[in-house]
């Protein structure tokens, strides 16, 4: 009879620790894929960025034309900003509260914007609508600042 309650005990315990392995595991699990997710997104963001940067930056972009070479501090101040926002963006990852999908898109969205004016050539395009789309740059990463710090 002794030996039928020490295996019951025995199962029992083996049962409660399983158990609560199972649990713990369950609520860590869904914090580590989103803090995985997180870095993902963060890499993806510094990639793009690098594509602008590789190019020399909305800065360089701008020093290469005579157009617009008088206005070039406008690019250097976009391409802090762009730096900026990753920053912002990765240090939201780090925290408890990570950053929702909708906030990666709208940075990754800005990150497009700075690598299509790219596109445009000072030659081609004229330098208004080039000064125009980099200014609506500037104006956007400025309210996107705003909201990532909020």
């Amino acid at each position: 009879m002794n030996l039928l309650r020490d295996s019951r005990a025995r199962t029992a315990n083996c049962l409660r620790i399983c158990f609560t392995g199972f649990v713990f595991l369950a609520l860590l699990t869904p914090s580590l894929a989103l803090a995985d997710a997180c870095q993902n997104a963060t890499q993806d963001l510094h990639s793009s960025f690098e594509v602008t940067q590789g190019r020399g930056g909305i800065w360089g972009y701008m020093e290469q034309s005579s157009a617009l070479k008088g206005d070039s501090m406008i690019g250097f101040q976009v391409d802090g900003k762009l730096q900026r926002i990753i920053v912002l963006f990765e240090n939201q990852c780090r925290k408890l509260k990570k950053p929702s999908k909708e906030s990666f898109q709208k940075v990754e969205n800005i990150l497009s914007d700075a690598r299509m004016i790219f596109n445009l050539r000072p030659g081609r395009d004229p330098v208004k609508k080039i000064m125009t789309q980099i200014n609506g740059l500037h104006s956007n990463l400025n309210k996107l600042i705003k909201e990532l710090e909020a």
